[in-house]
């Protein structure tokens, strides 16, 4: 039953990983105009960026496809986990475990997309918790980065 639960848990960081990536996808225009929103720093009511904003078209797509990539690897990662986890589900310990680190590495790359660019850059050092919109998405990729991080980890237990 365990062994079950651990292939949910890689179906699940895939799918959330998927869905984010068609979510953007289908409405790349609303992704684009939430990205260039906050990189450019369009509306700061506290806090001023220290640094550099971004106000070049091509630099958002940049960033905006580059999330998408990492939206796209979890799911993807997090597919083809479950997929060799369900290969190796009548195996021994060892390689049921050995067939984990696909899974595993979807759920941290989920962890460094949501964290890393939502909380630590977006954050940050775009303060997107001074805006409506910003903290939406942050409290979301929170919960994204929460739930690769927990299930990650459940995934890599030895208990199975």
């Amino acid at each position: 039953m365990i062994r079950i639960t651990k292939i949910a848990a890689a179906l699940f960081i895939g799918a959330i990983g998927l869905l984010y990536f068609l979510s953007n996808l289908f409405n790349l225009g609303s992704a684009y105009s939430f990205v260039s929103f906050v990189v450019s720093g369009a509306e700061e009511p506290y806090y001023k960026i220290l640094g550099p904003t971004v106000s070049s078209t091509w630099l958002t797509y940049l960033a905006l496809f580059t999330i998408m990539a990492g939206e796209l690897a979890v799911g993807a990662m997090g597919f083809l986990g479950a997929f060799r986890l369900i290969k190796e589900r009548n195996g021994s310990a060892e390689r049921f475990s050995a067939a984990k680190s696909t899974a595993v590495a979807a759920g941290a790359l989920g962890v460094l997309i949501w964290y890393g660019f939502f909380v630590v850059i977006g954050e940050g050092y775009f303060h997107m918790w001074q805006t409506e919109i910003g903290l939406g998405s942050v409290e979301g990729a929170f919960r994204c980065g929460t739930v690769c991080a927990v299930l990650m980890f459940y995934i890599a237990t030895q208990n199975d």
